[in-house]
C-alpha cells in the first residue's frame, strides 16, 4: 500500500516525507548525508578538479564506512538479546501498520521505527541488573521489545506498560507468552498521565522508569513521576528514549517534528535543581535521571 501523508494520523509528517525514510538515529542521519554527498562528487567527477574529486570522494567513503560500521561494530560485541526479542523487533518492522491504521484498528499511523532495538534492549537490562530492579514502569509500549527484555530480568518481578493503543496489548499478548514473561507484564491502556495518577492513589512504586511515548509529553511524565511520594522508590532511576533525536536539537531539520519539545525537555532535565542526569550517546540517546543526593 503506498503511503498518503493525509492517512498517516498523528505520526504524519508535515513535509509528506514517508516515515520509514526517516532517519532513526544520529548516525543514520549522518550515514544519508555522506551517501548524499558521494553521489554529488561522482555527479561532479567529469569537471576539471578531478583529483581533487577523487580526493574528496575517497575522505567522504573514509568517514561513511567509519560511522556506518559503528553501530553494528558495538552490537555484535555485546551480549545479544534474547531470540524473542530479536523476533519482535523483525515481526514489528514486517507488520503493515498503515493498513492497521486505516483499518481503524489503531487511533494513530504508527510506524516501525518507533520499536526499540535489540541493543537498546540488552542496554536497559544491564541496567536494571546492575541496580538490581524489581518493579519496572513503561511509559509506551509499542511492539514490547523493551517490556520483554526487561521483564526477562532475573530480579525483576513486574513490567508495568502503559500504552494508549488497543491493539497493540492484541498484538503483543502471544509474544510475552512465548518469551515465558506473562505473567510478570501488566499492561494498562488508557491516557498515560491518566494512569500515572491511578498507580499513585495504587500506591505503586518503582524502581526503574522508561519513557519512550509520545514526545510532546515527556516533560509532563516526569514532573508528575516526580512530584509522587511513590512512584519512583527511593534509589530509583529513569531513563528517557530518543533525547538527542536524530541528532535534530543541535541540527534542525524540518523532517523530525518533535525537535522543539525534545530540546526543551533535555533543557528542563539539565536544570532541575533536584536531580541528577547523564546523557549518553545509545542509539538515539537515552537521558538516566535519578533524584539528587540518592
Amino acid at each position: 500500500m503506498g503511503y498518503n501523508a493525509a492517512d498517516a494520523g498523528g505520526y504524519a509528517n508535515p513535509q509528506g516525507i514517508r516515515p520509514e525514510d526517516i532517519k532513526q538515529t544520529p548516525h543514520d542521519r549522518l550515514i544519508h548525508l555522506l551517501a548524499q554527498a558521494s553521489a554529488s562528487i561522482d555527479a561532479a567527477s567529469s569537471s576539471s578538479s578531478h583529483d581533487e574529486l577523487t580526493k574528496a570522494k575517497r575522505l567522504v567513503e573514509q568517514a561513511k564506512a567509519i560511522i556506518d560500521g559503528y553501530d553494528s561494530y558495538v552490537t555484535e560485541h555485546s551480549t545479544p538479546a534474547a531470540p524473542i526479542v530479536e523476533k519482535m523487533w523483525r515481526e514489528g518492522y514486517e507488520h503493515d501498520w498503515g493498513k492497521v491504521f486505516l483499518e481503524g484498528k489503531t487511533g494513530y499511523r504508527l510506524i516501525p521505527e518507533m520499536s526499540a532495538g535489540p541493543y537498546e534492549g540488552v542496554v536497559l537490562q544491564q541496567l536494571a541488573k546492575l541496580a538490581n530492579v524489581k518493579t519496572v514502569l513503561e511509559i509506551g509500549m509499542f511492539t514490547g521489545t523493551t517490556t520483554v527484555s526487561l521483564a526477562l530480568v532475573p530480579s525483576v518481578e513486574k513490567v508495568v506498560a502503559l500504552e494508549l493503543e488497543p491493539y497493540l496489548l492484541e498484538h503483543n499478548a502471544s509474544h510475552f507468552a512465548e518469551a515465558g514473561v506473562a505473567d510478570k507484564i501488566e499492561v494498562r491502556i488508557g491516557k498515560a498521565i491518566e494512569t500515572l495518577d491511578e498507580l499513585e492513589e495504587e500506591g505503586a512504586s518503582f524502581d526503574m522508569v522508561f519513557i519512550d511515548a509520545d514526545k510532546p509529553s515527556y516533560i509532563k511524565y516526569l514532573d508528575r513521576i516526580l512530584s509522587s511520594p511513590t512512584l519512583l522508590a527511593k534509589r530509583g532511576f529513569i531513563a528517557a528514549d530518543n533525547v538527542v533525536y536524530k541528532a535534530a536539537p543541535w541540527s534542525p531539520d524540518p523532517v523530525y517534528k518533535w525537535t522543539n519539545e525534545l530540546h526543551s525537555f533535555n533543557q528542563a532535565v539539565r536544570n532541575r535543581p533536584d536531580v541528577e542526569v547523564v546523557m549518553l550517546p545509545i542509539e538515539d540517546g537515552i537521558s538516566l535521571i535519578r533524584r539528587k543526593g540518592e
